[in-house]
């Protein structure tokens, strides 16, 4: 089977890192207290939203540090391990909306730390907003993403998905979406999945 996965608060500790460094810059930079915003997110471009930042101020944040944090970011829990249990038997495809720049350093970022990490995949797409085209284009059976508008798109395209929870999507619903809260539901729930080893 040919199972997609998206990296960024799916398979790592996004939210997490950035929150980290938001405090930094906040503090360091803005001369300002950090405060985390209590609000519901739905927008991807959350950051701003919760850390009270303006347009000028999230722009020079992710210049300053969106290369420390594709660098800096932990793995979620187990999911190494799944992933590579599952690469044993299936193909791994990464598909991720990641763009810093220019497309080659965040090609190179990301592949050093999926190497640092020995996390095994077959093939890394890098830069794709729309993951439809490109998850046809590699016959992906089975998309794992924490993206709603994403996981929409790609059971829409006949594709079974499982929606990773995270701080975007919390509030937000599809009765074709199977919802999970970690890499160990992930493992439990492809185990009843039909042509997955």
């Amino acid at each position: 089977m040919n199972i997609g996965i998206d990296i960024d608060d799916t398979i790592t500790k996004t939210s997490e890192i950035t929150d980290q460094y938001a405090k930094e810059y906040t503090e360091k930079e803005l001369k300002r207290k950090f405060e985390l915003k209590k609000i519901d997110i739905l927008d991807p471009m959350w950051a701003r939203h919760l850390y009270g930042w303006s347009s000028e101020e999230d722009k020079k944040f992710w210049n300053l540090y969106y290369e420390r944090i594709m660098r800096n970011v932990e793995p979620k829990e187990y999911a190494i391990e799944t992933i590579n249990e599952l690469s044993k038997e299936n193909n791994i495809v990464i598909i991720t909306a990641r763009l810093y720049k220019d497309e080659i350093i965040t090609s190179q970022i990301t592949k050093e730390w999926l190497k640092k990490y020995n996390i095994n995949y077959n093939k890394l797409f890098v830069g794709y907003l729309d993951k439809r085209y490109i998850s046809k284009e590699n016959d992906i059976e089975l998309f794992i993403d924490d993206s709603f508008n994403t996981c929409k798109q790609i059971s829409e395209s006949g594709i079974r998905t499982i929606l990773m929870n995270s701080r975007i999507n919390k509030k937000m619903e599809n009765d074709k979406l199977e919802r999970v809260f970690s890499w160990k539901d992930i493992r439990e729930k492809i185990k009843t999945l039909e042509g997955v080893k």
